[in-house]
Order: structure tokens, then sequence, then C-alpha cells
């Protein structure tokens, strides 16, 4: 096992380079002059002294292997061109746990309803209730999310005024982000989760524990529920990943100054630097995520991880 996560971190850090890589060449290339705003009517001497303060005064090779160096030296993902005397470091530790608390609470919701729906759902395979939940799954994945918060806005918000539509600080401006966010995963974990427990019901260890007696609740609590949960762990890990960048637009609507809010506005504003360092920093935590999946594989299933052992 601990020479499978060996290879695992080493084709992670492979990964994460050539993401660097490809992501520096293609903001490098992309169209737009990156320090326009800033430079304004300043005279070309100034204008000289701040392209040669961002490197933008020499070829894109030497600014990529200076650029890489002091990543990888330091650590640094480099100064914003737009927020001045900030780096996207700075951004990073500043509105990681933002963006952070929105998605680890709409996904602890996304997980535990859609496990339970997906659940219900299969046990009651071809009842009015695992019709209705089936028409709610494919509505609620065929609706993009900021259509879900759009509604949600207009109901909770501005018709019944239950909870603020903006702001930030209180535990009533989680309700409407969390909500809308929470709700599209909803539906694909209890999709998953109804396939799944419609392949295990139908195994022989099942069928086995209810020839020997075993109780209806006992079978679902110790066979049927651990074995469903494997294809749930899978969508976790990226899901775990995806708390940061995920949001993008649930960000933007509701005014969060999360991650999220702030790649989405480095791109309107070429601030390549953040865009680049941003990028770096969200591969890094999906690639970091993958490789806990498969740790957490050995956890749900014993025989993953004896079959691991073997290689």
């Amino acid at each position: 096992m601990l020479k499978f996560i060996g290879k695992r971190i080493g084709y992670a850090v492979l990964t994460l380079f050539l993401i660097a890589t490809a992501t520096f060449f293609l903001v490098a290339a992309a169209p737009g002059d990156p320090i326009a705003a800033k430079v304004g009517q300043m005279p070309e001497q100034a204008q000289a002294i701040i392209n040669e303060k961002y490197g933008f005064d020499q070829p894109v090779t030497v600014r990529y292997v200076k650029y890489m160096k002091n990543l990888l030296t330091t650590g640094d993902f480099g100064e914003s061109i737009v927020y001045t005397g900030k780096s996207a470091n700075d951004i990073i530790k500043e509105n990681t746990l933002i963006s952070a608390k929105i998605g680890l609470m709409a996904i602890v919701f996304q997980v535990v309803i859609g496990v339970l729906l997906g659940m219900v759902s299969a046990l009651n395979r071809g009842k009015a209730v695992d019709h209705l939940i089936r028409v709610l799954v494919v509505l609620a994945i065929c609706v993009p999310s900021f259509v879900f918060a759009s509604l949600l806005q207009y109901f909770l918000a501005f018709k019944w005024k239950l909870v603020p539509v903006f702001g930030w600080g209180e535990l009533k401006h989680y309700i409407l982000p969390v909500a809308a966010y929470a709700i599209g995963g909803i539906a694909s974990y209890t999709k998953y989760m109804r396939s799944s427990t419609l392949s295990v019901i139908g195994e022989d260890y099942i069928v086995t524990a209810k020839a020997k007696g075993c109780s209806r609740g006992r079978v679902v609590r110790k066979h049927v529920l651990r074995n469903s949960m494997i294809p749930i762990v899978t969508m976790i890990g990226p899901a775990l990943a995806g708390i940061f960048a995920g949001s993008f637009i649930i960000e933007k609507m509701f005014s969060i100054p999360g991650l999220g809010f702030y790649y989405v506005k480095s791109v309107s504003d070429n601030d390549y630097t953040m865009v680049i360092g941003l990028t770096i920093f969200f591969a890094l935590l999906f690639v970091i995520a993958l490789i806990v999946v498969d740790i957490l594989y050995g956890i749900v299933d014993p025989r993953i991880r004896v079959a691991k052992g073997k290689k």
C-alpha cells in the first residue's frame, strides 16, 4: 500500500508540473494587456518600470523559468497585478476559509441527503416514492446551479424575506449559497447511490445474509450501506477539492469574497499572476483529494486493500 501511495505522489508531482507549465504558457498567450489598466496615462518611463517589475519586458521563456524557480524554491505564486502589494498567496490565505466553510457545509448536506434518498429510492424500486425521487433528481441535474440560486434569492429573500440575499459573516448568510450549491450535488449522490445500492442488493452475500435470518435493517446497515458507499467515496474526493473551485458562480452571485469570486474577477481583470497561482492551487487540492480517495477505498472495502497489497 505504501509503495502504491508513493507512486501516486510521484504521478501527482509530475501532473502538477505539467499543469503549471501549461497554465503559464496559455495565460501568456491569451489576448489582452495585463497591465493596461494599471499604467493608464502614466509616462513611458513609469510604464517601463512596471513592465520590468512584472517581467513583461522579457521573453515568455525567461519569465517561465524565473516563475517556476521562484515557485519551487519559495512556494510563492507571485504578486497580483491588480491588488498592489498582495500576492496570490495572500489572497489564498485570506479567503480559503470562506470558500471552505460554504463548500464543506454543502458537501455534508449533499452526502447525507443524497445517500438517504438513494437508498430509499433503491429499496422501494418501482414504487411511487422511487418515481418521485428519480424525477426530482433529473430536474436537479438538468437545471444549472445559478437558476436555483436565482429562484432561492427571489422566493426566500425578495418575496418571503426569510433570509438576506447578500452579506457575509453571520449564520443566516450561509443559507442561500449553501442551498444553491448543494442541490445539484444531492441529485448526483442520490443517482449514484441508487444505482450502487441496486447492484449490491443482488449480490450473493446479501442473499446469504437474508437466508441466515438477518433482519432487513441489519442487512441494510451491515452489508448494503457499506458496500454501496464505494462510488460515493469516489465522488467525495474531487468534491473536497471542488469546494474551492466549484463555487465560482455561487460566490459571484451572492458577492461572497471566496476564492471562486477572486478567480472569476482575476480572469476578467487579466490578472495573470492570480489566474496562474489559483489554477495551480486548485490543481494541487484536486490531486491530493484523488490520493485521499485511494486510501479511503481500502477503509471502506477491505477487498480493495488486499488487492493493492498483492501488487
